[in-house]
C-alpha cells in the first residue's frame, strides 16, 4: 500500500550526536566504532565520525562520573578545555565540607575551595575554568610535566602573569612556591612571544608606511612628468 501523494510526510529525526552503547546495543556500538562510522570521545561515549569534538562533548563524557556536587579538575579540566593529555582518571574537586563522592577506580576527588568564575558550565557538567585549570596543574604536578600540561593550554588563553598575581593571594599553601618557579618561566616564554609579535607587527607598519610613501612619491613624480608635458606642449597649442 502507498501513501498517496497529497498525503503530508514526517520529517525524518535528525540523528543524534551522542551515541552510547544503550542506544545501539554493545555489539552495534563497537561495529561502528571498528568501521570508522563513529568516533569515541571518552569512556563509552561516540559521535558521528563527521561531527567535532568539543569541550562540551568531552565534559559530557565524563559525566558519569562527577555528580553534581562536584567540578572536573585538573588534568581532566585541561583535557576537556584542549583534547589534549587524556586522563587516565578523572580528577573531580569539592568544596570544604561537601561530601566526597564514593571511591571509583576511574575518580580522584580533591577538596578546594572553588570561587563563581573558577568554574565554568557545558551543559549539565561544571569543569575549571582554563585560568584555574592552569593555576592547579602548576601547583599540583613536578615542574617538568606541569610546562608539557601547560602548553596546549596556553594556547587556549591561559595566562601565566595573571595566575603568578593570583599566586600572591594563596602564599603558604601547597604547592605555591613551584608554581610560581613554573608560571614564571611560562610568563617569560608568553612576554617574549609577545614582544617578538609585536615587533613583527611594528616591522608590518613600517613597511606598510613605506611602502605607500613610495607609491604618494611615484604618483607625484608622474604628476610632474605630465605637467612639464603639458607646459612643453602648451606653446605649440597656442
Amino acid at each position: 500500500m502507498h501513501a498517496l501523494p497529497w498525503l503530508p510526510r514526517a520529517a525524518n529525526p535528525e540523528p543524534p550526536d551522542r551515541l552510547f552503547p544503550e542506544l545501539l546495543g554493545t555489539v552495534a556500538h563497537q561495529a561502528m566504532i571498528r568501521d570508522g562510522i563513529t568516533f569515541r570521545v571518552h569512556a563509552d561515549l561516540t559521535i558521528p565520525a563527521d561531527v567535532a569534538v568539543t569541550p562540551e562533548l568531552r565534559l559530557a563524557s565524563l559525566a558519569v562520573l562527577v555528580p553534581s556536587r562536584c567540578v572536573v579538575g585538573r588534568q581532566a579540566a585541561l583535557w576537556v578545555h584542549t583534547g589534549a593529555h587524556e586522563p587516565a582518571r578523572v580528577a573531580v574537586l569539592v568544596g570544604p565540607r561537601v561530601r566526597r563522592p564514593d571511591p571509583h577506580p576511574g575518580r580522584t576527588t580533591h577538596e578546594c575551595e572553588l570561587t563563581d568564575a573558577d568554574v565554568v558550565a557545558f551543559g549539565d557538567v561544571r569543569a575549571t575554568s582554563v585560568q584555574r585549570t592552569g593555576l592547579d596543574l602548576a601547583r599540583w604536578f613536578p615542574a617538568h610535566e606541569a610546562l608539557e600540561l601547560l602548553a596546549p593550554l596556553c594556547d587556549t588563553g591561559f595566562d601565566a602573569d595573571s595566575a603568578l598575581r593570583t599566586l600572591d593571594s594563596l602564599g603558604g599553601y601547597a604547592g605555591v612556591r613551584d608554581a610560581r618557579s613554573t608560571l614564571a618561566r611560562i610568563a617569560s616564554r608568553q612576554g617574549l612571544a609577545a614582544r617578538i609579535t609585536g615587533a613583527r607587527i611594528a616591522e608590518a607598519h613600517v613597511s606598510r608606511a613605506q611602502a605607500d610613501q613610495a607609491r604618494v612619491s611615484r604618483v607625484r613624480v608622474d604628476q610632474a612628468r605630465i605637467t612639464g608635458c603639458l607646459a612643453a606642449l602648451a606653446p605649440v597649442s597656442r
